[in-house]
Order: structure tokens, then C-alpha cells, then sequence
């Protein structure tokens, strides 16, 4: 185990963040991008602790920070956080951002960050019934969603949001 795991989560975390960066990178916000791994011992409290070392069947928590450095307001920031492809996106576990009196809920996308809606997500697929092809919509799971998207309509000078989200490592 070791080696290559220490090597997997390392590049699913610098994958992570890069991609984070380029699909949020906008003049004046800086973005880092943190790993966790979440730890709980049977009747313990959670705990959050750096990824070092991860097995099929861990739980990482990552946060996103998204700061406005700039003496003027972002507006629509649409902050990306894609779902690494050995891992997958536990339901429910992306944060709801409230800003200034505003909900702004995570969006979610299946289809590598074309298209993003809120769960449940559709998707159409083709069957055979009866001998004739049929298209029919069937429901996303969480765990094939590839991104998840938070869209803020404004962020103020100086300002600075954290966004979560845990996946398990397949």
C-alpha cells in the first residue's frame, strides 16, 4: 500500500487543485484548495487530518477558499471543485453558502462540467423494449456526479467564503 497511495492522493489533490484554480481563477480572488482526511473511532468525535495516506473506503473532506483580494467586488464567481475519478462525491456533503442573508446552494454536474442543476440530476439514456429503441430519463447518482459548482453573485472586497465537500476514495 504506502507508496502508491501516498502517490494516488497526491495526485488526486494537486489534480484537484489545479483544476480548481483554472475553472475559478479570476483577477483578484485567490483560491487554495485543502485535503482532509476524515477520521472517526467508533464513539469518538470527528476529527479532520492532513491526507496523507489513503485506502478504498476513506472519507476526504475538501475545502475550498475563495478570498477576494481585491479592493473591488467579484461579481458572479462561479467556483468549480471537480470530483476526482477515484473517488466519489458523498450525498449531501457539499456545503449551502450563506452569504449576506443568501442561500446559494451547490450545483452538480455528471457530465465532466457541461452542464450543471440541482439534485436530482436526469439523464437520458437509450433501452431496448419490446425490440424498439426507447429513450428514456433516469436519475443520477451522487456518486457519478463529476463537479460541483457554487455561482456567487457578488463577493465583496476583502471578502472570503469556504466551501465544502467530502468524497469516499474508491
Amino acid at each position: 500500500m504506502g507508496y502508491s497511495m501516498r502517490l494516488r492522493i497526491a495526485g488526486i489533490t494537486l489534480a484537484l487543485g489545479l483544476m480548481a484554480l483554472v475553472w475559478g481563477q479570476a483577477p483578484g480572488l485567490r483560491l487554495t484548495l485543502l485535503t482532509f482526511q476524515v477520521v472517526q473511532a467508533q464513539g469518538q468525535k470527528e476529527e479532520l487530518r492532513q491526507a496523507l495516506e489513503v485506502r478504498p473506503g476513506d472519507i476526504l473532506e475538501y475545502r475550498l477558499e475563495a478570498e477576494n483580494v481585491s479592493n473591488a467586488p467579484q461579481k458572479q464567481v462561479s467556483l468549480v471543485l471537480p470530483i476526482p475519478k477515484e473517488t466519489a462525491y458523498l450525498e449531501g456533503s457539499a456545503t449551502v453558502l450563506e452569504l449576506r442573508g443568501l442561500r446559494i446552494l451547490p450545483t452538480f454536474s455528471y457530465d465532466g462540467g457541461k452542464t450543471f442543476g440541482l439534485p436530482p440530476l436526469k439523464r437520458k439514456v437509450k433501452v431496448v423494449e419490446g425490440g424498439k429503441e426507447v429513450e428514456k430519463e433516469v436519475e443520477v447518482k451522487p456518486e457519478e456526479y463529476t463537479h460541483v459548482r457554487w455561482v456567487i453573485p457578488e463577493l465583496g472586497p476583502k471578502e472570503k467564503v469556504v466551501l465544502k465537500a467530502r468524497v469516499i476514495v474508491r
